[in-house]
């Protein structure tokens, strides 16, 4: 299986299955990236135009950002699955509701070295298979980016990794109204109230541009065990 023509590919964080957090975030965005399949939850057609961007994306937190590959898929997905075997879970600090940068999105309500260095590895390791974004598309994102991201965004195409990355997991493209954030909280808050662990590495993929995400594999972390 080669790499199509543009499709992309993601690492994300996702909640495993049987993780209510998984459920809401999937029933607040109206779709399952694991089947593809829209879910019907009360309320959906008035929230869509708020949450079209991440709806398209799926219920997730950036790992490593969506790239084009320079070699086959099976190549990538087998290093992720090799690299996810020999990775440790690890506790996920509780999540909160934040609005900030003009979205809404969970954000973990204290500092996390695991979780950091994790994202960091997955940056740093899965480059190999990233194909150079295109030189004018890096230019259009340049120009909003601090000198920093500028240079990170250069180095590994993405500008916003290391010291520049904020794990979230956005549910809205904006900052939501009162009665629709209420809506947000009811659904949310019993998920949040929840410990859970970081327990598999997520493969998302855009098989066309504007096309909808959706999960291509799940590999569990292994290490340690």
């Amino acid at each position: 299986m080669s790499s199509d023509t543009g499709a992309r590919y993601a690492l994300y964080y996702a909640p495993e299955p049987s993780d209510a957090l998984w459920r809401a975030g999937c029933a607040w965005l109206g779709r399952d990236p694991a089947t593809g399949l829209p879910v019907e939850m009360p309320g959906l057609a008035r929230r869509a135009p708020l949450t079209r961007s991440a709806t398209r994306y799926g219920f997730h937190a950036t790992l490593k950002a969506p790239m084009a590959l320079n070699g086959p898929v099976t190549a990538f997905l087998d290093d992720v699955a090799a690299f996810a075997a020999s990775s440790s879970p690890f506790a996920l600090p509780a999540l909160r509701i934040v609005e900030e940068g003009g979205f809404t999105a969970l954000r973990p309500a204290a500092p996390c070295p695991a979780l950091q260095a994790f994202g960091d590895d997955c940056v740093r390791v899965f480059d190999t298979h990233r194909r150079p974004e295109d030189p004018q598309r890096t230019a259009e994102r340049a120009w909003r980016c601090t000198d920093r991201q500028k240079a990170l965004l250069h180095r590994w195409g993405y500008p916003y990794v290391f010291d520049e990355w904020h794990f979230h997991m956005t549910l809205a493209d904006s900052v939501l109204p009162p009665d629709i954030r209420g809506e947000m909280e009811a659904l949310f808050t019993p998920a949040l109230a929840r410990e859970r662990m970081v327990a598999s590495l997520c493969v998302f993929h855009e098989p066309r541009p504007g096309a909808p995400f959706t999960l291509l594999a799940r590999c569990a972390l292994e290490g340690g065990a």
